[in-house]
């Protein structure tokens, strides 16, 4: 079944298949996982399929590969490969079909021990849903829930940034090879995911050429490893949506935040909510769609550990209102305008009819200098009609 070569791989024990027959097998084949996952069909668990795997031979350039690959795990003491039947392998991810046989992973390998929720979203995401990113995740991880995502810009490093401004626990799953961060200006993050006990995963070998389709394809381990996904926000078509298509095929809870029906980047969410995805508003709506199982683990986690603070509702208006800097920098006038943006799109002059609807002293000279203000800062755009809206 295999192809033949000059290098055998040989058995360690009787419990374990060793790390470099995974290794071995998944740098020969490049159809590796869907082979693994026709075995599996016959062999389910997982140290029997490594059995098999292991009468693979390779070629002498493959047993090298295998070499540096193990030279770099040994060269850190926080450098691990996981694989299929390694017992710090994610549970969750090891029963699902197209299972990676072999993870690089660089961190703390107790962040695997957290309850997982996943966070993704657009690259190019608005204001207000990278706020609100930062507010759902940063009350997630105060509450000792790991957050996992996929280390690109937007959605994915504020969903990040947001677990670590609490001390939380958060993952990184890379499309890349190990030690190879992309974006290159997330190089900072990745370290401090890192320094904070967070995880950086992949299943890309050293020295692996970064392709497009490494980016959809890893994000079925993103979703594999957590017990829901967290949509928060996405346009039409999008690549975010791959990680909530496999989260269905994997049985995982597909949670999507809703937008305002004008914007773009929010149909997506609207796209996944009409086919049953959990709507959610709040950190307290994803506990609850996860059910009695994160419920426990949160009570299990306050209950061993007792210098933790209990979070309580007005924790979390406290880590919403640090979270929200920026906004409270706003003045009355600023705030008002946001508002309204946020909930449609409107002119200058819909803006000032506003503001005498609702008699405040606003000038349209004092709306238009605030218009200007917060389209340069971010909060606003202009649309090609010319109207302002909620970015």
């Amino acid at each position: 079944m295999w192809p033949r070569g000059a290098t055998a791989v040989t058995i360690m024990d009787d419990k374990t298949v060793p790390t470099s027959a995974w290794l071995a097998f998944s740098l020969s084949q490049p159809n590796a996982v869907s082979l693994c996952r026709r075995l599996r069909e016959s062999c389910p668990d997982p140290v029997d399929a490594g059995r098999l795997i292991q009468q693979h031979t390779c070629s002498a350039a493959t047993a090298q590969k295998v070499d540096e690959a193990l030279a770099w795990q040994a060269a850190a003491a926080n450098r691990h490969l996981l694989g299929l039947d390694h017992p710090a392998y994610p549970a969750l991810l090891q029963d699902t079909l197209d299972a990676p046989l072999i993870l690089y992973a660089e961190g703390s390998l107790d962040a695997l021990n957290c309850p997982l929720v996943a966070t993704v979203g657009s690259r190019k995401a608005s204001h207000a849903a990278l706020t609100h990113t930062r507010t759902v995740c940063a009350e997630l991880a105060a509450m000792h829930v790991g957050i996992v995502s996929g280390l690109a810009i937007g959605i994915d490093g504020a969903a990040h940034e947001a677990a670590l401004s609490v001390g939380g626990i958060t993952i990184a799953v890379a499309a890349t090879a190990p030690c190879k961060v992309y974006p290159r200006q997330h190089i900072e993050l990745a370290k401090r995911i890192l320094d904070s006990g967070g995880l950086i995963l992949t299943e890309y070998g050293l020295g692996s050429v970064t392709r497009p389709w490494h980016f959809p394809q890893r994000n079925r381990i993103i979703s594999g490893i957590s017990l829901g996904v967290l949509v928060a926000e996405a346009s039409l078509p999008s690549g975010t949506l791959t990680t909530a298509t496999h989260a269905m095929n994997q049985g995982r809870e597909v949670m999507a935040v809703p937008g305002s029906v004008h914007n773009l980047q929010a149909r997506g969410c609207h796209a996944l909510i009409k086919q049953g995805a959990a709507l959610v508003e709040t950190a307290q709506d994803v506990v609850d769609v996860l059910g009695q199982p994160l419920q426990r683990h949160l009570q299990a986690c306050a209950a061993s550990d007792p210098q933790s603070p209990e979070v309580t509702a007005e924790g979390l208006q406290g880590i919403q209102g640090s979270l929200l800097l920026q906004d409270n920098e706003l003045d009355a006038c600023d705030r008002q305008i946001v508002d309204w943006l946020a909930a449609q799109p409107a002119s200058l002059d819909e803006l000032v009819a506003l503001a005498d609807a609702e008699q405040q002293s606003w000038s349209l000279s004092q709306i238009s200098s605030a218009l200007g203000l917060l389209e340069i800062r971010g909060y606003i755009t202009t649309t090609t009609a010319g109207r302002y809206a909620r970015c």
